[in-house]
């Protein structure tokens, strides 16, 4: 499958985790030999040297290296490196991968002469091989070109694939939605606590908080592998769990009192206009 060098440039939170989640699976793994790096602060990505991965002393060599380019800065230092790279030797043969929200194909390729371009819009569960990721491309990218950006992030998770007009709306589903699960969890975590059921001088016999997390985050994975696994739709799932007059029916009614799922709509809705903002500012 790859055979072709990767050049991450940016090496960040989701650069991290890509990297991370495409060289630890069995199932089409890219060797740390196939990556090549390049980041403003070398400093930081020096430990992937130590793994085998080629540390870039510019911008002008990774990509010059390179088959396949990551484009993994963010959004607001697109102006300063896309004119950078237009100075790129070789650019047009180059295939071009950007993960950045609200940056449109259309943009990065009047600086790529034409370039092929596959946007990504990933998340961080793939360091753990559990990632999803929405890919679309341009007229550019030949099928071959595109099976592969979709077998490297398939390495790694789920990959669904969609056309650039979703990509905005995309990120308030499976871009930024971990930090919606990892509130929850702290939410969950800080409750409990509030209710002493953490180990204390006045608990000895309470939980510690590592089994607590655990407790909370695998009662969250075996209601979502449920869902997956059957096919009720949510509203039938929640029946299942609230019992007329029960503890879980009291739970849902404060939820809905604090207007639970509103909130979480605005949340998202507020994502993707934040994503519309950041299209009509770099395209």
């Amino acid at each position: 499958m790859m055979n072709r060098k990767i050049a991450f440039i940016g090496v960040g939170n989701m650069a991290s985790a890509i990297i991370s989640g495409i060289t630890s699976r069995e199932h089409n793994p890219v060797l740390w030999s196939d990556i090549v790096l390049y980041n403003r602060h070398s400093e930081k990505i020096q430990k992937y040297g130590e793994s085998g991965a080629f540390i870039a002393d510019s911008l002008e060599a990774a990509i010059e290296i390179a088959d396949c380019v990551m484009l993994c800065v963010k959004p607001q230092n697109f102006q300063d490196v896309l004119p950078a790279i237009s100075k790129c030797k070789n650019v047009k043969n180059k295939l071009f991968v950007s993960i950045a929200a609200g940056i449109a194909t259309k943009t990065i390729s009047e600086f790529v002469d034409g370039a092929a371009i596959v946007r990504v819009m990933p998340n961080t569960p793939m360091i753990i091989g559990k990632g999803v990721s929405a890919i679309s491309r341009n007229y550019a990218v030949s099928d071959d070109d595109f099976t592969f950006v979709c077998d490297v992030f398939s390495s790694a998770g789920r990959v669904i694939v969609i056309s650039e007009e979703e990509m905005n709306r995309i990120i308030c589903v499976t871009g930024s939605s971990p930090a919606y699960v990892f509130m929850l969890i702290k939410a969950m975590c800080d409750g409990a606590a509030a209710q002493g059921l953490l180990k204390s001088a006045e608990n000895p016999m309470g939980l510690e908080e590592k089994d607590l997390i655990d407790s909370i985050c695998d009662t969250i994975i075996g209601s979502a592998e449920l869902m997956k696994a059957g096919n009720k739709t949510p509203d039938e799932q929640i029946s299942t769990v609230a019992s007329k007059g029960g503890t879980t029916e009291r739970a849902l009614s404060e939820l809905e009192k604090y207007r639970f799922c509103e909130a979480i709509s605005s949340a998202m809705e507020k994502c993707t206009q934040r994503a519309d903002e950041l299209s009509s500012s770099n395209n």
